[in-house]
């Protein structure tokens, strides 16, 4: 079953062509009738055209995301530096954008292929978020700076433009954007392929809103690529600057077919019926009688589809449609040739039976005429039919040969101004679309050649770079090792001085142990005594004390003493003579008395003497044992002051120990890497290598695309 048949069309939408006219009903019912059997040819011919733009257009976004990553990376990996070449080198190599420039977070640019652009911070907010979020494509919108940039691949040109957002990141770290300006046109020139219609009258391809994801006031049905009929450059009637005059009005736009134009059908202010099933199903093919009507109220047929371009969040529509009276307008060179020969054959016969009904001639006349006739026919059918088709053949056998021997000149293509339409006409538009996808292609891969050229220019560069710095990798990696050996002979050396430290920390902690253990007993000998000294001064002073007591006593008897010779003087005064012998007893015993009184004193002067000095000899002894035992204190102290030095050394004697094992395990790093580096150089070597070869096999890939004649992108 045809898909034709699926398309929900109204009984007034299927009835509702004129019965008169190059149009109507009775000229496109008998044209239609005619050709069919060509309707399940018509259907792939529209699902071919239709599926190879979208491709085109999916591939060609690719290409563009690809060229921006390529771009981010090697932006991100000289961060902060940044090649102020790069961009304009990358404009040259692409040719479809008319600016390559890079933002900030903040949207402000940094670096611009037009310098004057730098600064500028002119960008859609939400676009510029959804772009650095992840690689985003906005578009089609109206951006006056895309206007004023100039055309780039396309010789159409306006202020509707494609933006491509690629984020730009260095270890994990939003940097901002690398952004794309291509004027939408040039993906108007994608899907037209002017050269490649087969329909080059009324074919047109155009692009329409579906659902907006990104500016939801667009509605469904707008135009977002440039019509053919536009302007005069291909109309070959009315277009729409000038205005397209229809029984309902007149379609124009003013400066662009995008956002000005609605696909609505005049007769209804809706959606034609084309893009409208488009819509509601995703796709729809219709190619039979009586087609469907257009935004020019015409008659057409043809193919639409539904796609989302890579890094859009919009989806798009497309359609592939010409109009019914040129797609039938078709007529086989079997049915061409048989109504040449019907029309000769009867005008033969009405010749014969004239002359036969009004001269009667005799036979050998009637069959002279009839050769005459037969061979006049013969002529007429070779000069309309035959010759025609023979010179076609031979321009299409002219054309091919030129491409496949004349150094592959793709430039040219089949006259079709007159061509007739019939197979041999068919074929030439179909030589003339194989040629220019051809021509397409190979321009393609000369633009990729040319940058591959360039990036072996730029990889040469790296290269030898990456060269220079393994070079200096492997003498600073030397540099390293030979500083390595050295200190681990010095390490060697400090452990060997390290065992000898720890046997001498070891005697020294012994001696050491050993002089405070002489020392704490000595000490103890000297405090018992001291405290044996301190406790016979202490008796000492006792005694003294006693000793100072009998003399009191005896002072206290000698002064009584003296009281007594006082009193018995006094009574031998009073005896007289007889007194007087007693008298000098007497005094004797007094004289006795004093000097018992004065030596008792001088015995206490020198009592007190000893226990003044007994007690400060009792105080210094207490006041050297004191000391003492603080100096056995330190000497203690000092004995484990010097266990825990011996417990630091030890901690030194473990961390040489570590740094020692560290400083191999380092050795043997830094071998690993000078092997790494050894082999790094070889690899480098091996890709300069590689490198050359590529570049040889490059050069012969362009010289092979070069013998190709492309066709200038600006004059497609």
């Amino acid at each position: 079953m045809l898909k034709s048949q699926q398309m929900n069309l109204s009984n007034s939408e299927r009835f509702w062509l004129p019965y008169f006219g190059k149009c109507g009903r009775l000229a496109m019912g008998w044209a239609c009738y005619l050709n069919q059997w060509r309707y399940p040819i018509l259907e792939e011919i529209f699902d071919s055209i239709a599926t190879t733009r979208v491709r085109i257009l999916s591939e060609w976004a690719e290409q563009k995301w690809s060229a921006l990553s390529g771009m981010s990376a090697q932006i991100a990996h000289d961060w902060p530096k940044f090649d102020a070449e790069l961009l304009a080198e990358n404009l040259r190599l692409d040719g479809d954008f008319t600016e390559l420039f890079v933002i900030n977070a903040q949207a402000v640019t940094l670096y611009s292929s037009c310098r004057s652009r730098v600064g500028k911070n002119d960008l859609n907010a939400k676009a510029v978020t959804l772009g650095l979020a992840g690689k985003f494509l906005h578009g089609p919108y109206l951006d006056a700076a895309t206007g004023a940039l100039g055309a780039s691949s396309s010789r159409f040109h306006d202020a509707v433009t494609l933006m491509f957002y690629y984020p730009l990141q260095k270890d994990g770290v939003l940097l901002g954007a690398v952004c794309g300006r291509v004027p939408n046109d040039v993906l108007g020139d994608l899907i037209q392929r002017e050269a490649g219609h087969i329909f080059h009258e009324s074919g047109d391809n155009y692009l329409f809103m579906v659902k907006a994801g990104f500016d939801t006031a667009i509605k469904a049905g707008t135009a977002l690529s440039r019509s053919r009929f536009e302007d005069a450059t291909f109309s070959m009637g009315d277009n729409l600057k000038q205005g397209v005059r229809t029984d309902f009005g007149v379609v124009s736009v003013r400066n662009h077919t995008e956002f000005e134009l609605i696909f609505n059908d005049p007769a209804t202010g809706q959606l034609h019926p084309g893009v409208r099933e488009t819509i509601r199903c995703g796709q729809n093919t219709f190619v039979t009688y009586p087609g469907y009507s257009d935004y020019r109220h015409i008659p057409v047929i043809g193919r639409g589809i539904t796609f989302t371009l890579p890094g859009s969040i919009d989806s798009w529509g497309m359609m592939c449609e010409a109009d019914l009276e040129e797609v039938y307008r078709f007529r086989s060179l079997n049915f061409r040739m048989m109504s040449v020969y019907l029309a000769m054959w009867v005008a033969m016969m009405a010749v014969i039976s004239g002359i036969a009904l009004a001269f009667k001639p005799d036979a050998q006349v009637m069959a002279s005429i009839c050769c005459g006739l037969f061979l006049t026919g013969g002529l007429v059918l070779h000069r309309f039919v035959a010759k025609p088709v023979g010179q076609r053949l031979r321009s299409m056998v002219s054309v091919v040969r030129n491409v496949a021997e004349g150094h592959g000149n793709l430039s040219q293509r089949l006259d079709r101004g007159d061509a007739s339409r019939d197979e041999a006409g068919v074929l030439s538009q179909w030589i003339n679309s194989l040629i220019d996808n051809i021509d397409r292609t190979v321009g393609n891969v000369r633009r990729g050649t040319d940058g591959m050229v360039n990036n072996q220019a730029h990889m040469d560069v790296r290269n030898k770079e990456a060269t220079a710095a393994t070079g200096e990798v492997l003498i600073a990696v030397q540099d390293i090792l030979q500083a390595l050996e050295k200190q681990m002979s010095d390490i060697d050396l400090a452990n060997l001085t390290t065992s000898e430290m720890r046997q001498a920390m070891q005697l020294a902690t012994d001696r050491a142990r050993a002089q405070v253990s002489m020392v704490q007993s000595r000490t103890q000998d000297i405090r018992e005594s001291i405290k044996a000294s301190s406790l016979r001064i202490r008796s000492l002073g006792e005694s003294t004390e006693k000793i100072g007591e009998i003399a009191e006593v005896i002072k206290g008897i000698a002064d009584q003493t003296n009281l007594l010779a006082l009193n018995a003087a006094i009574e031998a005064a009073r005896a007289g003579e007889f007194g007087r012998g007693f008298s000098v007893v007497a005094d004797e015993v007094r004289k006795l008395a004093e000097r018992t009184s004065s030596a008792t004193h001088e015995i206490n002067l020198m009592i007190a003497s000893v226990q003044d000095k007994a007690r400060d000899a009792v105080a210094i002894m207490e006041h050297g044992a004191t000391g003492m035992e603080e100096g056995l204190r330190l000497a203690e102290a000092s004995a484990a002051d010097n266990s825990g030095s011996a417990e630091i050394i030890e901690r030194m004697f473990a961390t040489i120990s570590q740094i020692s094992m560290s400083a191999a395990e380092s050795g043997s790093k830094v071998q690993g890497v000078a092997r790494t580096a050894d082999s790094m150089s070889a690899a480098v070597g091996e890709l300069n290598f590689a490198i050359a070869s590529n570049r040889e096999g490059t050069q012969k890939l362009r010289l092979l695309v070069n013998q190709f004649q492309i066709t200038d992108v600006h004059n497609q």
